[in-house]
């Protein structure tokens, strides 16, 4: 049977408005979907630097109690984490390199 969800940890965390820390969260597998409506989402064609927050805010199903994920979320990551993000989606993906131990749900 195929996983289709992965848990993940990020470096340093998630720190929102009320300094709430999170950490774990999941991530499922992109769709031919994701990618159709992140090619046509507005912030992606006004500054195609979005394009990755975008999917992210797509693809990331749970981070600790918050079952929403938005793009406005995802802009307050530290680099670190939002790189470790892009890297955790790329591996889970399938998009080349070794895929790396992760825990799947």
């Amino acid at each position: 049977m195929i996983s289709t969800k992965y848990n993940f940890t990020l470096p340093k965390g998630l720190i929102d408005k009320e300094g709430n820390l999170y950490r774990t969260g999941m991530m499922r597998l992109a769709t031919g979907a994701d990618e159709l409506i992140v090619q046509k989402h507005p912030l992606v064609l006004e500054n195609p630097a979005y394009r990755m927050l975008v999917v992210l805010s797509r693809t990331i199903v749970q981070l600790e109690e918050l079952s929403t994920i938005s793009i406005a979320i995802l802009e307050d990551l530290f680099l670190i984490d939002s790189d470790y993000l892009q890297s955790f989606y790329n591996q889970i993906n399938g998009w080349g390199g070794e895929m790396l131990a992760v825990g799947e749900s």
